[in-house]
């Protein structure tokens, strides 16, 4: 834990002093409101089950995602962390209102059994899921999502936050804040009632 704690603060140090200041000045900005094209194509979550992306998957629901894969040591444990204190803010809503959805970009390895014992890592509630799935599929998806990278070292630390039912969505870049993607939702819920 020490050791991944230790990696991720040298990997932020490396990646703010390496950034160009577009990138970091992008990392703290306001989430940008963008359009995402949802595929309804079948995937798996982690416990092997089929579940079309755009019908099951999102829905109309309140939904935060993520993008990381199992064997990642930088910036995937990050993200991942600020998901488990996200889902801790979340008593009572998780799994009812709101639902996060970690989606993996290596499909090839991250079969359901693996991404089942890491949401059992994350100690992972009801309202978490990890999804996976055909190459192709996910890929689709992942394009949708413009979050497609063919180089999974490479990839954009970038989260979504987004109302499947209004099909307003916001992309943060970095390494936002448990406290921003729940205000965030907290937004978009509160517009569903206006």
């Amino acid at each position: 834990m020490k050791q991944t704690i230790l990696t991720g603060i040298l990997f932020l140090m490396f990646a703010c002093i390496m950034q160009p200041p577009v990138v970091a000045a992008a990392a703290t900005a306001k989430p940008a409101t963008v359009r995402v094209q949802l595929h309804d194509l079948p995937l798996l979550d982690q416990n092997g089950k089929q579940l079309l992306f755009k019908s099951d998957v999102i829905g109309d629901k309140l939904v935060a995602i993520t993008f990381t894969y199992t064997t990642c040591t930088t910036i995937c444990p990050i993200l991942d962390s600020i998901f488990v204190k996200l889902q801790d803010k979340l008593p009572g809503r998780l799994g009812k209102d709101v639902f996060l959805v970690t989606v993996s970009i290596d499909p090839v390895n991250d079969i359901p059994p693996r991404l089942k014992a890491y949401a059992g890592k994350l100690k992972a509630k009801p309202g978490w899921s990890f999804l996976t799935g055909n190459k192709v599929n996910v890929d689709k998806v992942l394009t949708g999502l413009d979050m497609f990278s063919a180089d999974i070292l490479n990839h954009t630390p970038s989260m979504l936050v987004g109302d499947g039912k209004s099909g307003v969505w916001r992309r943060f870049y970095g390494f936002p804040s448990s406290d921003k993607l729940l205000a965030a939702l907290n937004e978009l819920s509160a517009a569903r009632s206006r």
